[in-house]
């Protein structure tokens, strides 16, 4: 009797909770019709069982919310008690009046599963049970005493599923307590009373129709919070900085600047923009600002300046002495020359000679030019470069034309022994590229050669 009591008072102490809390109800429905269709059983006191798959229990309600949180529902159901192997059987209403709390509301459902909800009842009512073939009592008998009328206390749970703004799908699980049971509920026998004279369960299944011109039922409208006075001001400034700041977050230009930051909200697609959001000048669209690109009219890449790297072998083009053959950038760009060919180059520097002040060849010359051919016949994919150049000693006009024309000896050898002419680029510089002083004798020698280079091209 005391977890009864306990039980009742938590309920209405959460109904009373319910029923004082601030909430819109204005906007909502608030009146619902059910009907419902389920079993019964655990009924005690009775020697008789029935069985719970059978359908033999069936409601009606109509219910009114106050609030989107709590409610009143009038119910009036009807079970058939068809006992198992007995010859008789029993038959029990129950009306009564509860208080409804929308415990789903309380617990968030709304934010977390729109269309689940859950309410809980409990209250009190009149139940009535009777039987036709009650051996106890004469059939002859009036209804009204060969009945058995008490109150009941019921308690129950009912899950939501919403189907849509005006039914929705719903299961119920109820205990009903009864006191002054004067009869088992096989009517075979008198109750020994107690505390609790008896009690039944109900298991049910069933469905809501929502009336009302508004949009949603209180069932589904959540709960605000903090919205009163001072803190439904706060949300509206609230809400209105968040709106701001997402005004302000914008970039209309994509150029990944947020419009409130950005001096040229308006750049073209695809713009190279600073921090600040303004166009950089980048005439070559390489990705690299003209300020930085040292080839600001063609596009590069990074690795090279901004300058265009044809066979990507580090060295821009504009360096590149072999700008379409990948190579090394300590050779300028050109692959690795093989060691034996570096001897013959370096001793056909400084062995070539002619006669003096002439471009005619010394036979001691020849035997060095040969390994040139020998070499350049082993590489056809080599190109050489022959450059002719003189000391200061003498007609620098006279000086260049006599570099030239050494070069051009040096050249015309080398093609009567069969090295293509298309490969070989020979030229006279004259006295422009000295390598060490001319103010000595030993330094006027060295000034004085002819040089060969291998290339790619």
């Amino acid at each position: 009797m005391k977890a009864y009591h306990s039980l009742f008072s938590l309920f209405f102490i959460c109904l009373s909770f319910a029923l004082s809390a601030q909430n819109d109800v204005k906007n909502m429905n608030k009146w619902s019709l059910g009907v419902s269709i389920g079993a019964h059983d655990c009924m005690a006191p009775s020697r008789a069982n029935t069985r719970l798959y059978q359908i033999h229990h069936y409601g009606i309600n109509a219910r009114y919310m106050f609030t989107n949180l709590a409610g009143i529902r009038l119910g009036v159901n009807y079970d058939f008690l068809d006992f198992i192997d007995r010859p008789y059987n029993s038959y029990y209403v129950r009306t009564s009046l509860e208080g409804v709390v929308n415990v789903g509301d309380i617990l968030h459902f709304p934010q977390v599963m729109s269309r689940i909800g859950l309410l809980v009842h409990g209250g009190l009512g009149f139940s009535g049970l009777w039987s036709d073939n009650n051996p106890r009592i004469a059939n002859t008998e009036s209804l009204s005493k060969r009945s058995d009328g008490m109150i009941n206390v019921t308690f129950g749970a009912t899950p939501q599923l919403k189907l849509n703004e005006r039914w929705s799908l719903n299961g119920d699980l109820s205990f009903i307590f009864h006191a002054r049971q004067d009869n088992r509920f096989d009517m075979q026998a008198a109750n020994k009373k107690g505390a609790i004279d008896g009690y039944m369960l109900n298991l049910s299944i069933g469905v809501s129709y929502y009336l009302g011109k508004n949009k949603t039922h209180a069932d589904w409208t959540p709960t605000v919070y903090g919205t009163a006075g001072a803190d439904m001001k706060e949300l509206s400034e609230m809400k209105a900085e968040i709106a701001a700041l997402k005004e302000q977050s914008r970039d209309d230009d994509k150029d990944g600047v947020p419009n409130a930051l950005d001096e040229e909200p308006n750049t073209p697609a695809g713009s190279f923009v600073n921090s600040k959001g303004a166009a950089i000048a980048d005439k070559d669209a390489d990705g690299i600002a003209d300020a930085h690109d040292a080839c600001p009219e063609v596009a590069g890449v990074y690795a090279t300046n901004g300058c265009p790297d044809s066979d990507k072998d580090g060295v821009s083009d504009l360096e590149d002495h072999c700008p379409h053959t990948p190579g090394l950038m300590s050779n300028r760009g050109c692959p690795a020359v093989a060691k034996e060919v570096q001897d013959v180059m370096t001793k056909a520097l400084k062995g070539v000679e002619f006669e003096y002040s002439k471009s005619t060849l010394l036979k001691t010359s020849l035997p060095v030019l040969d390994e040139v051919v020998r070499i350049m016949k082993q590489n056809p994919d080599y190109r050489l470069d022959i450059s002719g150049h003189t000391d200061n000693v003498g007609d620098e006009a006279k000086n260049l034309i006599l570099s030239e024309e050494r070069a051009q000896t040096v050249a015309a050898y080398l093609v009567s022994k069969g090295v293509e002419f298309e490969r070989i680029n020979a030229k006279g510089y004259g006295e422009t590229q000295p390598k060490t002083t001319n103010e000595t004798v030993d330094g006027q020698a060295i000034n004085r050669r002819v040089e060969f280079n291998v290339v790619f091209k």
